[in-house]
C-alpha cells in the first residue's frame, strides 16, 4: 500500500533540508500538490505531521514556516521516516523499469508520431524551465516517460505500465531533490533526438542508461541517510 503523506513528508524533509532556511516560509499547500502531481490532503497531512514533529509551523493565513530551531531534527526525521518505505520494493521497482522501459523506447522509436514527438518536445522544455526555477521535475518526466510508454503502442505493455503509475510516481517524489537534473535532460534530449531519427536501438539504449542513472542515484541517496550521524 502507497502511504502518499509518508513520501510527501521525505520530499519536504528534503526540500527543507537542501533549500530552506530557518524561519522562511515554505512553499504553498497548493504548489507543494502540483509540483509533485498528488492530492492536497497529502499534503496537508505531510505538513501537519511536520507541525505535530516541531519542524514547521503554522501561522494562520500566513502559511507554512521552518521553524527557527529546527535543524538537528531534520537528519534525525529523514532517517526515522526511511524505515516507512519499502526500499526493497522501491530497488526492485527501478529493476523492473529499466526493462520496460528499455523496450518501450526501442518500440516508440519505431512507431512514433508527430503528435508523440510535440508532446515529448513540451516535457523537456518544461523539464528544463522547472530546473531553471528550482522546482520539482517530476510532473514533466513522468509525462515524459508516459508518452513513450504509449507510443510502443503495446497493449499489454500500456496496461502493465499504467497499472504501476503511482508507484512509480512515489520512487520518483522519494528521490525528487535528490535527481540529478543535468542528466535528465541530457537522457531525456539524446533520446528525444533517437525518437525523431527512428533508431530504436539507441533510443533504447539511452533509456537502460538513463534508469541505471536513476538507479545509481537512488542508491546513493540511501547510503547518504544511513551514513548520517
Amino acid at each position: 500500500m502507497i502511504v502518499v503523506s509518508e513520501t510527501v513528508q521525505k520530499y519536504l524533509l528534503d526540500y527543507i533540508k537542501k533549500r530552506a532556511k530557518p524561519g522562511e516560509k515554505l512553499p504553498s499547500e497548493r504548489e507543494i500538490a502540483r509540483m509533485l502531481e498528488v492530492g492536497r490532503s497529502s499534503v496537508r497531512e505531510a505538513l501537519q505531521s511536520l507541525c505535530e514533529r516541531g519542524i514547521i509551523e503554522k501561522k494562520p493565513g500566513k502559511g507554512n514556516y521552518l521553524k527557527e530551531d529546527s535543524a538537528n531534527q531534520i537528519a534525525y526525521n529523514i532517517r526515522t521516516l526511511l524505515p516507512t518505505f519499502d526500499i526493497h520494493s522501491s530497488i526492485d521497482l527501478l529493476e523492473f523499469r529499466r526493462g520496460i522501459e528499455t523496450e518501450t523506447a526501442y518500440l516508440a522509436a519505431l512507431r512514433r508520431t508527430d503528435d508523440t514527438i510535440a508532446v515529448l518536445q513540451k516535457s523537456i522544455e518544461d523539464l528544463e524551465l522547472c530546473v531553471k526555477n528550482g522546482a520539482s521535475i517530476i510532473a514533466p518526466d513522468l509525462t515524459f516517460h508516459n508518452t513513450i510508454a504509449h507510443s510502443a503502442q503495446n497493449k499489454v505493455i500500456t496496461e502493465v505500465y499504467d497499472s504501476l503509475v503511482e508507484w512509480f510516481k512515489k520512487v520518483r517524489i522519494e528521490m525528487a531533490i535528490n535527481d540529478d537534473v543535468d542528466h535528465a535532460i541530457y537522457y531525456h534530449t539524446e533520446m528525444l533526438k533517437a525518437i525523431k531519427e527512428k533508431d530504436a536501438d539507441r533510443s533504447s539504449l539511452l533509456m537502460r542508461r538513463h534508469i541505471e542513472d536513476v538507479l545509481l542515484h537512488y542508491k546513493k541517496m540511501l547510503s547518504e541517510i544511513t551514513e548520517q550521524n
